[in-house]
């Protein structure tokens, strides 16, 4: 088959597409427009095809067409190279989910009564509808997307580091660490003492100390990030890593180039369901700046996904209610984040099972 694909605002509205098909495409055509941001979309996205076909050992052959969205002239001409590409029609697909209106309008006109399909995806619901000739059919993806084929097709490089395994085996002791020892670790986590060994904490943090030396931490100062956050993330990743989903990760760092620097974002926890790319922020500090987080995370959005949802996860119990969110002046951080799909959780300590149901609510798991 061929798939053609009409590059948008939403990288949302191809990659799933591209995946679903991907075993059946002998070629893919990229569409876009002239626009400069269109332009480097499109560069985006034809490097993660790229990558992705060549990590996989595809065979498709991939190809592309710039196109000025305001001649019909230009249209035509993009119309007449994708006919140039089968000569068996019905095996051309046409993805016009997120392109511009003009593209799509015109070569509806002239390719849907040569007997070309046009596809377009619902990616709030997962599922896509195809336009035959005569009649229209809704299907469900079958094949979802994972996180690191997420982030590869979007041209991202990729490293994952080893706190999977880690959290695999000290699954048992973080558990109770959080929930029997909370109170203990809490205050270890305000000591300053940052060139100190956990072997040499004083006698007054005895029981903090006795835990990590039997799980011989003894020679890891205190201030070391795997004490003082990635025990919250891995703590966070193990109550969630059994949910029904099709993809979760702890710790991952992806990578874009800008010039001479990469530019690094790294996640504390990722989830991925129906090709929905959700995030979780654990942040085990005592004044956590929520208002900062905020803006940090909507800045990031485009990187995970447009319809994803973002969780953060502090210590502290929300101090939001029903009288707070009918008032006009109180809770605005927790109402920003409402707006942005954003959802401030805390104290999982006191109710584990109940923050689990939270967070299958808030994704629709």
């Amino acid at each position: 088959m061929v798939l053609v694909s009409i590059v948008g605002d939403f990288y949302s509205s191809i990659l799933p597409i591209f995946y679903e098909y991907k075993d059946s495409i002998e070629k893919h055509i990229l569409l876009f427009d002239s626009s400069q941001k269109d332009v480097q979309k499109a560069k985006s996205i034809k490097k993660g095809l790229k990558e992705f076909k060549n990590k996989y050992g595809y065979s498709l052959k991939l190809l592309s067409f710039m196109f000025e969205k305001d001649s019909y002239q230009s249209l035509q001409k993009c119309s007449d190279f994708i006919l140039f590409q089968s000569n068996i029609m019905k095996e051309i697909i046409i993805n016009t989910t997120d392109g511009s209106s003009s593209i799509s309008i015109v070569l509806s006109h002239i390719l849907l009564d040569k007997g070309v399909n046009f596809l377009t995806y619902d990616m709030y619901e997962n599922k896509y509808s195809v336009l035959y000739k005569t009649s229209l059919r809704k299907y469900a993806i079958k094949n979802s997307l994972h996180i690191h084929e997420h982030f590869l097709l979007k041209g991202y490089t990729i490293q994952s580091g080893s706190i999977k395994k880690f959290a695999q085996k000290y699954e048992a002791p973080i558990k109770v660490l959080f929930e029997k020892y909370y109170k203990e670790y809490n205050e270890f986590t305000k000591l300053e003492l940052d060139n100190i060994f956990v072997k040499n904490l004083p006698n007054q943090y005895r029981t903090i100390r006795e835990f990590f030396l039997n799980m011989n931490f003894g020679e890891i100062k205190i201030r070391d990030t795997l004490l003082m956050g990635t025990l919250f993330e891995v703590y966070i990743y193990n109550l969630l890593k059994n949910l029904p989903l099709d993809d979760i990760e702890i710790g991952l760092k992806v990578f874009k180039k800008y010039k001479n620097s990469n530019i690094v974002n790294e996640f504390d926890i990722l989830i991925m369901k129906e090709n929905h790319l959700h995030m979780i922020e654990c942040k085990f500090r005592a004044n956590v700046k929520l208002e900062e987080l905020i803006y940090k995370y909507i800045a990031l959005r485009n990187i995970i996904d447009e319809d994803g949802k973002i969780v953060i996860v502090t210590k502290k119990e929300p101090d939001y209610d029903k009288a707070i969110e009918v008032d006009e002046e109180r809770g605005k951080v927790y109402k920003r984040g409402i707006l942005y799909n954003i959802t401030i959780m805390g104290a999982v300590h006191k109710n584990p099972l109940k923050f689990v149901e939270n967070i299958k609510e808030v994704l629709d798991l």
